[in-house]
């Protein structure tokens, strides 16, 4: 009895090794979508087009992906862990995910994802319109201490990395101001350049055509330097303001997904982020490069989510 349960187990896992490697030789043999949860035109939305393209190619089949707004991301994540987990449905997220374990309406943990692979990282800037009278950073922090919480500045979400930034920002510089929500860092930029708000706490990447119009100006930016694209722009340290965050962006799947296809995609990500293609994406973007295998990836959400707690704690959000 006892061997032919030692045969049983033996079979069973050759069987599994057996599968795991077709998973992965087979694997993709129809086209695979990538889930967006910001609007068209934002900044992780333009990562996960880029993306998609540079994975059709190396993996021989469309990649295509679909915009889920809403719920701050709760929706997209849903729309995952409602999928298959076969790695044909995958999600492009942020460090905005961070934040929405502990929503009221979210009925996932960390346990129903899997990390794929960390793509990007990405500096915060702040920035204002060309009208406002604010030039330096130093203006506006001035104008935002004599005026507590008359400043409006555009993010997106209610909470999300952005916001956590911001709200770091606040606190060192001993201001206060009222964070107005737009679904995704297009839109709020949008805001800024359409007068609609004081300022905009989002990423500076998609502002330089914004810039080059005369309708916004950048004041500062989260980097631990200056941007080669904005050398005339400190950072918030250089200034006195110890603050240095990124954005982060990458790509998750399903919890379950087999191990060969995940290492399967992990690889594909890594080697497109080597083409001269993706490098020319991070330059005209000004992002920088931060690949993460699936294991530090999750490392990094869990660290994330401790400091997002924090913020969203104190805010009594």
């Amino acid at each position: 009895m006892i061997r032919k349960s030692y045969w049983q187990l033996l079979c069973a896992l050759v069987a599994a090794l057996v599968i795991g490697n077709g998973h992965a030789q087979q694997y993709p043999v129809r086209p695979v979508t990538i889930l967006c949860w910001s609007a068209a035109g934002s900044p992780v939305d333009l990562y996960a087009r880029i993306m998609a393209k540079l994975l059709s190619a190396e993996l021989g089949q469309n990649v295509v992906v679909e915009n889920r707004l809403g719920g701050s991301g709760i929706i997209m994540v849903n729309t995952l862990i409602r999928a298959p987990a076969d790695g044909y449905v995958l999600a492009a997220n942020t460090i905005t995910l961070a934040t929405l374990f502990s929503e009221p309406t979210a009925s996932f943990k960390p346990e129903d994802l899997q990390m794929i692979s960390r793509s990007q990282v990405d500096p915060y800037g702040l920035i204002v319109h060309t009208s406002t009278p604010f030039k330096t950073i130093d203006d506006l922090v001035a104008y935002a201490r004599k005026k507590p919480n008359y400043i409006n500045v555009s993010g997106p979400f209610a909470m999300s990395g952005h916001r956590v930034a911001w709200e770091v920002f606040s606190e060192v510089a001993k201001i206060k101001a009222t964070w107005v929500p737009y679904p995704g860092g297009g839109p709020a930029l949008n805001a800024v350049a359409g007068g609609h708000v004081d300022a905009a706490a989002t990423n500076p990447g998609n502002v330089k055509p914004l810039m080059a119009a005369g309708k916004v100006r950048v004041l500062a930016v989260s980097s631990e330097q200056r941007l080669d694209d904005f050398p005339d722009v400190p950072t918030y340290k250089e200034r006195g303001w110890d603050v240095v965050r990124y954005q982060w962006r990458g790509i998750m799947a399903k919890a379950g997904t087999p191990k060969p296809v995940v290492d399967r995609l992990a690889a594909a990500i890594q080697k497109v982020q080597q083409t001269p293609e993706w490098k020319a994406y991070l330059k005209q973007v000004t992002q920088l490069d931060g690949f993460q295998g699936p294991d530090a990836f999750r490392a990094q959400l869990l660290q994330d989510m401790k400091e997002m707690e924090v913020v969203k704690k104190k805010l009594g959000l």
